[in-house]
């Protein structure tokens, strides 16, 4: 096939620019800034919401994944307010509460908050994909969730949101309470709000408490038996009165007579992933898009991270590392091989441009990253070829991971890995010679939770892969990966 030549590029890049703008794309300025801030921006978490903007997956300079709310100030004394109890939010330490890294001030009345991401599913999601929870399992809820809430309320914050949707059930089985923006921003959620706060008044320590309680209703669903607990323990948590109501630390004290708290069982990728549908159902403000946005939009954040001199794109691409994507197996045999390149894999693959732009190879890594997932997650041995150099390390690593699925009857789904960063390093010593214009590039990576499903329907899940850097060796001729190297 002809070469990717420096006029293919520009005018691949230009049809991308000539397609309608992305609705999800912040205002420039806005997105200036934030880079400025030292922080990279991926894709939204959601939908925006009557004046409020959806929150969104990022980096920040520290290199922690966060996820960065975007809020606009109010334009009058009710600023310094708000800015007063964000800086009081910042200096909570508590394990059941997302902590607050940093509050930045933007342009035009606006902050960024950045708060740590929290590993897991949030309760919603759990909830519509079990239907309830067990009584172990609610009386952890009231254990952790009441007490976070009276951490913030001994500070004198309210929550002003607690539901299933700002509960995070982490992976270790326990629960942490995030968006803590309620009292400020939000009325609180339907279905959980006390009502006061639906008639429009402010939250209180008293609003958290009632919505607690509604939210633990929620989680007795199918069972007889934790209903009536909660019968028991929650009436006055449910007062129309907010005087009549327990503190939170009070009604916290009460989860040993639900039951022994427990940890709080994900269900596994499959059941999780109906869950969140059922779940966005309920919630249709919160509906959560694919973390694949259309090219037009990666490209816009690829040139704008590339300004913080390193690349970093958070939730956007899947770059998959030939080697370790479905775990250890014939793949990562194959792919450690000798790092020396072989003679009986040459290409005639003509020469990188060299006045191509330093983000080239970003685009080029994003495009070979859509058709490598695709190709993965069909099974399709044929397109999986097309994005490896023939006779290279990486296509018989890739030919050995299809052999393995195809000889334990399983077929993949979830393969999302994200790319933290790219940068373009030396290639290694005599890889000209065998791969003529050849290019290399470090990424950092990490990988979530994957499934297998096999022959029989049984779904498996394949564990989340902590970050990790790996080499990727390019040859143009059309771009292909020839080798996957450690760092």
């Amino acid at each position: 096939m002809e070469a990717m030549g420096t006029n293919q590029y520009h005018h691949r890049r230009s049809r991308s620019e000539s397609q309608p703008e992305d609705p999800d794309a912040l205002a420039p300025e806005l997105l200036d800034a934030l880079i400025r801030a030292g922080l990279a921006v991926g894709a939204p978490l959601g939908a925006d919401a009557p004046g409020r903007r959806a929150p969104r997956r990022g980096l920040d300079a520290a290199g922690r994944d966060v996820v960065i709310h975007l809020l606009d100030l109010p334009g009058d004394a009710a600023a310094g307010r708000t800015l007063s109890r964000l800086g009081e939010l910042k200096a909570l330490t508590h394990p059941g509460i997302a902590p607050v890294r940093d509050v930045i001030l933007l342009p035009d009345g606006c902050a960024a908050v950045t708060v740590d991401l929290v590993a897991g599913a949030d309760l919603a999601v759990v909830l519509g994909a079990r239907g309830g929870l067990t009584r172990a399992e609610a009386a952890r809820v009231l254990d952790d969730v009441g007490s976070a809430l009276a951490h913030l309320h001994a500070h004198g914050l309210p929550h002003g949101d607690v539901s299933p949707a700002n509960v995070m059930v982490t992976t270790e089985g326990g629960l942490v309470l995030i968006d803590l923006f309620g009292g400020i921003l939000e009325s609180g959620t339907d279905s959980c709000a006390a009502p006061e706060r639906r008639g429009g008044g402010p939250a209180t320590p008293a609003s958290d408490v009632y919505a607690l309680a509604a939210l633990l209703r929620e989680c007795a669903s199918g069972s007889a038996l934790l209903r009536t607990r909660l019968d028991r323990i929650l009436p006055d948590a449910l007062a129309t009165d907010p005087q009549q109501r327990p503190s939170a630390r009070a009604l916290a004290a009460r989860a040993p007579e639900i039951a022994k708290p427990g940890r709080v069982v994900l269900s596994d990728g499959a059941r999780l992933a109906a869950g969140a549908l059922r779940a966005a159902v309920a919630r249709p403000t919160r509906v959560v898009p694919s973390r694949r946005r259309p090219r037009s939009s990666r490209r816009h954040l690829t040139a704008s991270a590339a300004r913080l001199g390193g690349v970093a794109l958070i939730g956007i691409v899947g770059v998959t590392a030939v080697m370790g994507i479905l775990g250890a197996g014939p793949a990562a045999q194959v792919a450690s091989m000798s790092a020396e390149p072989t003679a009986a894999a040459p290409t005639t693959s003509a020469q990188a441009p060299e006045d191509a732009a330093p983000e080239s190879l970003l685009d080029v890594v994003v495009e070979l990253a859509d058709r490598r997932d695709a190709a993965l997650s069909a099974a399709d041995a044929a397109a999986l070829a097309e994005t490896t150099v023939p006779g290279s390390p990486a296509a018989l690593a890739d030919t050995a991971v299809l052999d393995a699925l195809a000889a334990a009857g399983e077929s993949v789904d979830g393969l999302d890995t994200s790319v933290l960063s790219v940068v373009e390093v030396a290639l290694p010593e005599g890889y000209e010679q065998t791969w003529p214009g050849a290019r290399a590039v470090r990424i950092r990576q990490s990988q979530p939770a994957s499934t297998r499903t096999g022959a029989d329907g049984t779904v498996r899940t394949v564990p989340a892969q902590a970050a990790r850097e790996v080499v990727l060796v390019l040859v143009p001729g059309p771009w292909r990966v020839a080798e996957v190297r450690e760092a």
